[in-house]
């Protein structure tokens, strides 16, 4: 026969410790196969700072994905106006897509970076469909340009449709 008060106090404790995770931590399902095994599941810590937080009303209270909390990490204040040029550029939030450009150029990974940048010594088209190492690439373009600059839905505005 079960002792109820030891089963009511690991229930208790299962619930406040999932609870515990569910409020600093965020959970981002992804394909466990790329061009190498990866894992499926990413997991990032909640951030709770003003630009998150605005960044995640924009998307009318949903939660951050894993990756664009990483790239609210990366970006600071910024963090806002990032994720809402990368959802312009990439809507579906996807690491391993691209998109032709009538130029005869690609855009490639979470935040569409252009084949253009191929030429710097270091980077190659495996990074840029990478989620992490896209992230990575793309704040050391806009520290370099201080900005948003090269995104073309920072030019034309486009961006704006994802701010609320």
């Amino acid at each position: 026969m079960p002792d109820w008060r030891a089963v009511i106090l690991l229930a208790t404790v299962l619930a406040l410790a999932g609870w515990w995770f569910y409020r600093n931590y965020t959970v981002t399902l992804q394909s466990p196969v790329r061009l190498h095994w990866q894992s499926p599941i990413v997991v990032a810590q909640r951030l709770t700072s003003g630009g998150a937080l605005e960044a995640q009303a924009d998307q009318s209270g949903k939660g951050l994905s894993a990756w664009q909390e990483y790239a609210c990490r990366k970006f600071g204040p910024d963090c806002r106006l990032a994720l809402a040029i990368q959802r312009a550029e990439n809507p579906q939030g996807k690491c391993e897509i691209y998109h032709y450009n009538t130029d005869g150029s690609l855009d490639w990974g979470y935040f569409q970076i252009n084949t253009v940048h191929l030429q710097r010594p270091g980077l190659n088209l495996r990074d840029l469909l990478d989620c992490q190492a896209n992230i990575d690439f793309a704040y050391q373009l806009y520290r370099e340009k201080g900005g948003f600059s090269p995104w073309s839905t920072y030019k034309n505005g486009r961006y704006k449709l994802f701010m609320r």
